[in-house]
Protein backbone atom coordinates (compact mmCIF):
# COMPACT_ATOMS: atom_id res chain seq x y z
CA UNK A 1 0.00 0.00 0.00
CA UNK A 2 2.88 2.40 0.69
CA UNK A 3 4.20 1.98 -2.86
CA UNK A 4 0.89 2.66 -4.62
CA UNK A 5 1.33 6.45 -4.91
CA UNK A 6 4.61 5.86 -6.75
CA UNK A 7 3.55 2.89 -8.83
CA UNK A 8 0.23 4.47 -9.86
CA UNK A 9 1.17 8.15 -9.97
CA UNK A 10 -0.95 8.82 -13.07
CA UNK A 11 -4.07 7.40 -11.47
CA UNK A 12 -3.48 9.40 -8.30
CA UNK A 13 -3.09 12.61 -10.36
CA UNK A 14 -6.26 11.83 -12.34
CA UNK A 15 -8.20 11.52 -9.12
CA UNK A 16 -6.63 14.64 -7.63
CA UNK A 17 -5.01 12.70 -4.82
CA UNK A 18 -1.58 13.59 -3.54
CA UNK A 19 0.42 10.72 -2.15
CA UNK A 20 2.18 11.03 1.17
CA UNK A 21 5.43 12.95 1.28
CA UNK A 22 6.73 11.14 4.32
CA UNK A 23 6.23 8.08 6.46
CA UNK A 24 7.29 7.51 10.04
CA UNK A 25 8.41 3.98 10.84
CA UNK A 26 8.61 3.48 14.58
CA UNK A 27 9.53 0.42 16.56
CA UNK A 28 12.17 -1.33 18.62
CA UNK A 29 15.55 -2.26 17.12
CA UNK A 30 15.45 -5.30 14.88
CA UNK A 31 11.82 -5.11 13.72
CA UNK A 32 12.73 -4.53 10.03
CA UNK A 33 12.13 -0.78 9.68
CA UNK A 34 15.21 -0.45 7.46
CA UNK A 35 14.25 -3.50 5.40
CA UNK A 36 10.76 -2.10 4.84
CA UNK A 37 12.12 1.28 3.70
CA UNK A 38 14.61 -0.40 1.34
CA UNK A 39 11.88 -2.64 -0.06
CA UNK A 40 9.64 0.39 -0.65
CA UNK A 41 12.44 2.15 -2.52
CA UNK A 42 13.18 -0.94 -4.59
CA UNK A 43 9.54 -1.71 -5.44
CA UNK A 44 8.81 1.92 -6.29
CA UNK A 45 11.99 2.57 -8.27
CA UNK A 46 13.14 5.29 -5.88
CA UNK A 47 16.68 6.11 -4.81
CA UNK A 48 17.46 5.19 -1.21
CA UNK A 49 19.61 7.36 1.05
CA UNK A 50 20.29 5.88 4.48
CA UNK A 51 21.61 8.19 7.17
CA UNK A 52 22.49 7.25 10.74
CA UNK A 53 21.49 10.17 12.94
CA UNK A 54 24.61 10.19 15.12
CA UNK A 55 26.84 10.37 12.01
CA UNK A 56 25.45 13.83 11.29
CA UNK A 57 26.33 15.16 14.72
CA UNK A 58 29.32 17.46 15.00
CA UNK A 59 30.82 19.31 17.92
CA UNK A 60 31.43 22.33 15.68
CA UNK A 61 28.72 24.98 15.58
CA UNK A 62 26.66 24.77 12.41
CA UNK A 63 28.22 21.57 11.05
CA UNK A 64 25.32 19.31 12.07
CA UNK A 65 22.84 21.65 10.42
CA UNK A 66 25.03 21.80 7.30
CA UNK A 67 25.14 17.99 7.18
CA UNK A 68 21.34 17.84 7.29
CA UNK A 69 21.07 20.38 4.46
CA UNK A 70 23.53 18.28 2.45
CA UNK A 71 21.46 15.10 2.90
CA UNK A 72 18.35 16.84 1.58
CA UNK A 73 20.35 18.41 -1.28
CA UNK A 74 21.60 14.97 -2.34
CA UNK A 75 18.08 13.54 -2.11
CA UNK A 76 16.74 16.40 -4.23
CA UNK A 77 19.43 15.79 -6.86
CA UNK A 78 18.65 12.06 -6.88
CA UNK A 79 14.87 12.57 -6.86
CA UNK A 80 12.66 10.71 -6.60
CA UNK A 81 14.24 9.37 -3.45
CA UNK A 82 13.70 8.14 0.08
CA UNK A 83 15.74 9.51 2.96
CA UNK A 84 15.89 6.99 5.78
CA UNK A 85 17.07 8.46 9.09
CA UNK A 86 18.14 5.62 11.35
CA UNK A 87 18.69 6.28 15.06
CA UNK A 88 17.51 9.87 14.64
CA UNK A 89 16.74 10.07 18.34
CA UNK A 90 20.51 9.99 18.92
CA UNK A 91 20.88 13.14 16.85
CA UNK A 92 17.91 15.17 17.96
CA UNK A 93 17.47 14.38 21.61
CA UNK A 94 14.57 16.19 23.26
CA UNK A 95 13.15 19.35 21.77
CA UNK A 96 13.47 22.32 24.10
CA UNK A 97 16.60 20.99 25.79
CA UNK A 98 18.63 23.83 24.27
CA UNK A 99 21.88 23.94 22.38
CA UNK A 100 22.74 21.72 19.46
CA UNK A 101 19.64 19.52 19.72
CA UNK A 102 17.27 22.44 19.18
CA UNK A 103 19.27 23.73 16.21
CA UNK A 104 19.41 20.28 14.63
CA UNK A 105 15.68 19.68 15.08
CA UNK A 106 14.95 23.14 13.70
CA UNK A 107 17.09 22.47 10.61
CA UNK A 108 15.52 19.06 10.07
CA UNK A 109 12.01 20.54 10.28
CA UNK A 110 13.00 23.37 7.92
CA UNK A 111 14.28 20.89 5.34
CA UNK A 112 11.18 18.71 5.68
CA UNK A 113 8.99 21.79 5.29
CA UNK A 114 10.95 22.69 2.16
CA UNK A 115 10.12 19.29 0.67
CA UNK A 116 6.42 19.89 1.30
CA UNK A 117 6.61 23.45 -0.03
CA UNK A 118 8.33 22.39 -3.27
CA UNK A 119 5.68 19.72 -3.70
CA UNK A 120 2.86 22.26 -3.35
CA UNK A 121 4.48 24.47 -5.98
CA UNK A 122 5.17 21.59 -8.40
Amino acid sequence: AMSWPFQHAGLFRQMGIRGPKGVLLFGPPGCSKTLMAKALANESGLNFLSVKGPELFSKWVGDSEKAIREVFRKAHQAAPSIIFFDEIDGLCGTRGSGGVSDRVISQLLTEMDGVNRSRAQG
